[in-house]
């Protein structure tokens, strides 16, 4: 089991509204975030097939919408499921644009060697998922 506990922070060209819409659309994910290469909305619940270096992984969240952030959560299949993936987005006001925070939990069952690239997943997962966001809010925007 590969844990990932990291938090990233930038700054966007894009006020904070823009980043909000952009978190609050999930079927348009795959439009601006790398790792996410479906996405469809059924009864209130995400569902998503992730990619994350060449590992390929479906499932299905909860996706929590507030003034002043977002959290994509995934659901567990069943009560022995122990993998976890939250990512939470902080969004404030900064200057002409937005000062966004994510963090991201993760616990993720990895084929044996892929758990040495602990390192690399942390990064794909949280570091290019926000690099993602603050370029895709902007074009939200204007």
């Amino acid at each position: 089991m590969v844990r990932v506990d990291r938090t990233v922070r930038s700054d966007v060209a894009a006020p904070p509204a823009a980043c909000l819409a952009v978190l609050g659309a999930p079927a348009r994910y795959p439009d601006w975030a790398r790792l996410v290469r479906e996405a469809e909305v059924r009864d209130g619940t995400v569902h998503l097939r992730v990619e994350v270096l060449g590992m390929s992984t479906e499932m299905a969240c909860a996706l929590e919408l507030a003034p002043e952030g977002a959290v994509l959560r995934r659901l567990p299949y069943d009560d022995a499921d122990d993998e976890r993936f939250t990512a939470a987005f902080a969004v404030r006001p900064a200057g002409a644009g937005a000062a966004v925070e994510l963090h991201v939990t993760a616990a993720i069952d990895v084929p044996g060697a892929a758990s040495f690239l602990r390192g690399r997943i942390e990064r794909r997962l949280a570091d290019d998922l926000l690099a993602d966001l603050a370029a895709a809010a902007p074009k939200a925007s204007g």
